[in-house]
C-alpha cells in the first residue's frame, strides 16, 4: 500500500521512473494477495490499477490513461476506493478533452460513494472546469455542479 501512495507522489512530482519503480513493487506484493482490507486499508490487485490510472493522469501519460480507463473497478471495492477511480477518471477524461466522459465519470463517482465525492476537492476543480468549457452546461452537469457546490 505504501508502494501504491509512493507512485502517486513521485506522479505528482513528474519522476515516471521513480513511480514505475514503486508500481513495479506495488504489483509484486499485489500478485501475492487477494483484494482486501490490510490494517484498515484496501490493497491487492483492483486497488493497485486504481493507483496506476493516479499515476498516469499525474504524469499526464495518454496511453496509460488509456489502459487504466479500459478497466473498472468491482463492486465489491469499498465504496470511497471506487470513487477515487472515477474521481482520477474524470480528471484523465479532462485532460484528452472528453468533456462529456468526465462528466458522465463523475456521475459515477457520486453513485459509488456520495459524502466522498461531494467533499473532494478534485470533483470541484473538475466541475469547475467543465463549466467554463460549456457556453450552455446540460441541466445534469448543473445539477452536478450545484450538489457538490462547484463554481
Amino acid at each position: 500500500a505504501l508502494h501504491m501512495r509512493a507512485s502517486v507522489v513521485a506522479g505528482r512530482a513528474g519522476k515516471a521512473d521513480v513511480a514505475a519503480d514503486h508500481l513495479r513493487e506495488a504489483r509484486r506484493a499485489a500478485a501475492r494477495v487477494p483484494e482486501g482490507i490490510y490494517v484498515g486499508t484496501a490493497f491487492g490487485p483492483a486497488s493497485l490499477r486504481i493507483h496506476e490510472l493516479a499515476v498516469a493522469v499525474e504524469l499526464r501519460d495518454p496511453l496509460g490513461i488509456e489502459r487504466a480507463a479500459s478497466w473498472h473497478p468491482p463492486d465489491e471495492l469499498p465504496a470511497e476506493r471506487r470513487s477515487h477511480y472515477f474521481i482520477d477518471l474524470a480528471r484523465a477524461q479532462l485532460t484528452l478533452g472528453r468533456h462529456e466522459d468526465a462528466h458522465l465519470c463523475l456521475q459515477a463517482a457520486r453513485q459509488a460513494a456520495p459524502e466522498h465525492t461531494r467533499t473532494h476537492p478534485q470533483v470541484r476543480q473538475s466541475l469547475s472546469s467543465l463549466l467554463r468549457t460549456h457556453s450552455a452546461p446540460s441541466a445534469g452537469l448543473l445539477d452536478l455542479a450545484a450538489w457538490a457546490r462547484a463554481r
